[in-house]
């Protein structure tokens, strides 16, 4: 993959136009590393109902304050609130790594947990940008229910749903492998001006109150579906 800067986009898409011809030459060094998931899981009262699993990726490019951060910040805030609410269902937490690899943390995570895909209730997937200044949400859902559960944790909140993605559309990231398995899932991302950019630092690139509410939001609407019997 190449990758340029949108600064340059003008004379790209000048280039493009004109028919330019260019020539890549990439020098490139492999370092072996070692990379990790962070896992929880907060125990409910019934085991024996499906589970819950809520995820977000947790690698990226440069600082990602926003790309990554914000959803980063919305799992923490799920699991606070989850852990003091008294679940039944039990509820998985998984922070990924690899995502901008091929989603690489994803596989290792559904091999120790192999019967998950078949037996959770619902997969929620925090999007990048979550709460970026003055940029539109879209949602994706596996189903009509879970569909109408997102928009009502999110307009708890004063959230309005800007778009949303047909049921049997491709899903984002790792979630995409839960959507081949059949199994029910609840994404949500926003737009971002600096997705994948080196400007994606703090402060300028977070709205915090903005994404305190899709945290809110969500942790509660979580919280719901973890004391659902």
């Amino acid at each position: 993959m190449l990758q340029v800067s949108s600064a340059e986009a003008t004379w790209l898409r000048e280039r493009a136009v004109a028919g330019a011809e260019a020539t890549l030459v990439a020098h490139v060094d492999r370092t072996i590393a070692q990379a990790f998931n962070v896992t929880a899981k907060i125990a409910g009262t019934r085991p024996a109902l499906a589970p819950l699993v809520i995820m977000a990726p947790r690698s990226g490019w440069w600082q990602c304050a926003s790309e990554q951060g914000s959803r980063l910040a919305c799992w923490l805030e799920v699991i606070r609130t989850v852990r003091s609410g008294e679940p039944v269902r039990d509820c998985f937490f998984v922070a990924l790594s690899g995502h901008e690899l091929g989603l690489l943390g994803m596989d290792p995570y559904l091999k120790r947990h192999p019967d998950l895909q078949r037996r959770s209730g619902a997969w929620i997937f925090f999007g990048s940008d979550i709460g970026a200044p003055h940029q539109p949400n879209l949602i994706h859902a596996s189903d009509e229910a879970l569909e109408r559960w997102g928009v009502t944790a999110m307009e708890h909140e004063g959230i309005t749903v800007d778009a949303k993605a047909r049921y049997d559309s491709i899903a984002r990231g790792e979630t995409r492998a839960v959507q081949q398995a059949g199994g029910r899932f609840f994404t949500v991302a926003c737009d971002s001006q600096v997705f994948h950019n080196p400007t994606d630092r703090w402060p300028e690139s977070i709205d915090v109150s903005n994404l305190a509410r899709y945290a809110r939001a969500f942790a509660n609407g979580v919280l719901q579906l973890a004391r659902a019997a």
